[in-house]
């Protein structure tokens, strides 16, 4: 569609619009991005879910994936963030392109009236700060070990992500050492 415009909905149904016609996009896109301190991965227990997840949600109209998952992150936590790339820099900013951080997992998810695309983020903070909830979406926010994840109220496939992340963050001074590895 030549000239498409995208128009995101209230219940945020995202429609394509080209001249007079729309057309549903079909999907929903949300981001969620992990934080990993000391060896441990933050998580905020959601109202809606009463699970422990990561700090995520809806796009806005002209955010990128990226930019809504550290936006959403500060919303939720109150902590500054920016995304940290899962893939090395190939082609450096120029007038005509902006790299932008890759994702380290993205799926579609199927719980939802209208199914979603999601993209999980690395983030690591820009400032120092203390946690502050976001009390109409998330009533707690904490720090989660590997072997704490075993018996943490929350989805499989965020225990499977935060297992991920704290074995892989980028931040490698960051990470959980390995289950079973020696303790230095």
């Amino acid at each position: 569609m030549t000239g498409a415009t995208v128009t995101f909905m209230a219940e945020h149904a995202i429609l394509i619009k080209s001249g007079t016609d729309s057309v549903e996009l079909g999907f929903v896109l949300i981001c969620s991005g992990y934080l990993v301190e000391n060896g441990r991965v933050l998580l905020v227990h959601h109202n809606k879910f009463n699970k422990w997840v990561p700090p995520g949600g809806h796009l806005e109209a002209g955010e990128t994936f990226s930019a809504a998952a550290v936006r959403e992150f500060q919303e939720e936590t109150g902590l500054l963030v920016e995304a940290v790339s899962s893939q090395p820099d190939i082609h450096q900013y120029d007038s005509r392109a902006t790299p932008e951080p890759a994702p380290f997992y993205v799926d579609v998810e199927y719980d939802f009236p209208i199914p979603a695309i999601v993209q999980f983020f690395y983030v690591r903070r820009t400032q120092a700060g203390g946690l502050r909830v976001q009390l109409e979406e998330v009533d707690d926010a904490a720090w989660f070990s590997f072997d704490e994840l075993d018996s943490l109220a929350t989805f499989e496939q965020v225990r499977s992500l935060a297992r991920h992340a704290l074995l892989n963050y980028p931040i490698h001074s960051q990470r959980s050492p390995a289950p079973g590895a020696p303790v230095r």
